[in-house]
């Protein structure tokens, strides 16, 4: 049992900032070659304490915090559609 190791145990803090983002509507990279976030009519700029930017096809799910965030660079995910005009 000497060659067992402990495991580490990570506090709160440390666990939810490994925890998976829940913002886009699908798995970014999924939509179409090229796009991006920033092109798509889903993409939200909410203002809270600051802009955070959102997807729409979310918005039940939004919270204060960046978990529910995504990034204007982002990859675009299947749910992806052009603005308009």
């Amino acid at each position: 049992m000497g060659d067992q190791q402990e495991l580490m145990v990570l506090p709160p803090s440390a666990a939810r900032k490994l925890s998976r983002k829940h913002g886009h509507a699908a798995l970014p990279g999924t939509g179409p070659d090229g796009e991006t976030c920033k092109t798509c009519r889903h993409l939200e700029h909410r203002q809270f304490a600051g802009v955070y930017l959102k997807c729409w096809l979310m918005r039940a799910y939004w919270t204060r915090g960046e978990g529910t965030d995504v990034r204007a660079a982002d990859a675009a995910c299947r749910r992806w559609e052009a603005r308009d005009g």
